[in-house]
């Protein structure tokens, strides 16, 4: 009856609509794959084992990047459906980031790496398949960003050298 509750809720996650249901139990039905963190908590730490995955059901979590000097930086901030970690996950490295729960309340479903690689091939390869179009998406995302910015910056070097100040509401005044 619970597992049915938490399949129905697990569908509406835009990774788990190509599970069908005896899947979705295969990947829920086990212990300690859900995550609970409350706002402040760290769901990962700069540094840990990147040996999973998770996927926000609930709340949202900051991506931090801790300074040297006890500053951070908040590099994004994720919310429900968002899937992280599977970049360390996939290349076995260390966390390079703080993950904490910025919402009262954050759960998200912990897949470790080991639990992948044991799925049933049918459920592998969805899983699969799940994270390479993550991982695309993630990808296109970054580089139109960095194809704005370096526009940004672009124009910004060519009005200074042209000695020409441009202000946000677009005057422009000469240096």
């Amino acid at each position: 009856m619970e597992t049915d509750a938490i399949t129905i809720f697990l569908k509406k996650i835009p990774f788990f609509k190509v599970f069908n249901d005896k899947e979705l139990f295969r990947l829920v039905g086990r212990k300690k794959v859900f995550k609970n963190c409350n706002k402040g908590q760290y769901i990962f730490k700069q540094g840990d084992s990147g040996s999973s995955l998770f996927v926000i059901l609930f709340g949202r979590v900051e991506l931090v990047k801790p300074g040297e000097k006890g500053e951070e930086s908040i590099i994004l901030e994720l919310k429900t459906g968002t899937v992280f970690g599977e970049v360390a996950m996939l290349t076995k490295n260390k966390r390079n980031l703080d993950a904490r729960a910025s919402t009262t309340k954050v759960v998200a479903m912990e897949f470790k790496l080991e639990f992948v690689e044991k799925m049933l091939p049918s459920i592998q390869t969805k899983f699969h398949k799940q994270l390479l179009y993550i991982l695309a998406t993630n990808l296109d995302t970054m580089n139109m960003r960095y194809a704005k910015l370096e526009a940004s910056t672009s124009m910004r070097y060519a009005n200074l050298k042209a000695n020409v100040l441009v202000y946000e509401d677009g005057y422009e005044e000469d240096q």
